[in-house]
């Protein structure tokens, strides 16, 4: 292998490890927004288990 071979393997190395690092942080970036998803699913899950509740509740009454 040549010098220049060599030079241009480290350059296409180092290319692709600032790609890695973009896409880690990419990655890291979309985590963060799926743990903040999560949580909201998790709150509308309790708050349409209280519409169920209610709703329930009105269908008992209305049968009254």
């Amino acid at each position: 292998m040549s010098e220049n071979d060599v030079i241009a393997n480290q350059k296409q190395i180092l290319k692709n490890q600032k790609e890695i690092i973009g896409n880690q942080t990419k990655i890291k970036s979309n985590q963060e927004a799926i743990k903040k998803n999560q949580a909201t699913i998790l709150k509308n899950q309790g708050s349409l288990n209280i519409i169920i509740k209610n709703q329930k509740q009105i269908l008992a009454l209305l049968k009254k």
